[in-house]
């Protein structure tokens, strides 16, 4: 499954390719091994980082979404479950600047959003359009997640 905006379906072939060693990458990989990985970050190939997190969910209320320009997020469950939540550019207040060594850019929370249940080895794509918020509670009860987070350079 791959959310976004239909304009961005279309990626160019080094990129596209970029996301393909990625997710090849992952599959190759039991669960086991995914959890022995080191937090932190590991680059697997030119433009295609894998940032290893390990935390708690949390409230809807309490979060902010964000967007990219360089790069694009792929979200990887590898144990837990959260909600991801996303919406179009454009439509939510900024909170920060940008912030080109991080970067990132904050926003509020957007006058519409879609969610979806991210679980075990399942992955959401979200292009540089893509107002995203991660880490969602499941079920108003903290979970406790392993997950990564794979940058893939847009140039």
């Amino acid at each position: 499954m791959e959310f976004g905006l239909s304009k961005n379906h279309q990626r160019n072939e080094k990129v596209q390719q970029r996301i393909q060693t990625a997710l090849d990458w992952l599959d190759a990989r039991t669960t086991a091994e995914l959890l022995a990985e080191p937090i932190g970050n590991k680059e697997i190939a030119d433009g295609v980082e894998l940032r290893f997190q390990e935390y708690d969910t949390r409230d809807y209320d309490g979060m902010t979404y964000e967007t990219h320009r360089d790069h694009i997020d792929i979200h990887y469950m590898i144990t837990g479950a959260e909600w991801v939540r996303w919406a179009d550019d454009g439509d939510a207040e900024a909170v920060s600047p940008y912030d080109p060594d991080e970067e990132i850019q904050r926003f509020g929370h957007p006058a519409f959003h879609s969610k979806a249940l991210l679980t075990d080895r399942h992955y959401a794509i979200f292009d540089p359009t893509d107002l995203h918020a991660a880490h969602g509670m499941v079920d108003g009860k903290v979970g406790h997640n392993h997950k990564l987070c794979v940058k893939i350079a847009l140039n």
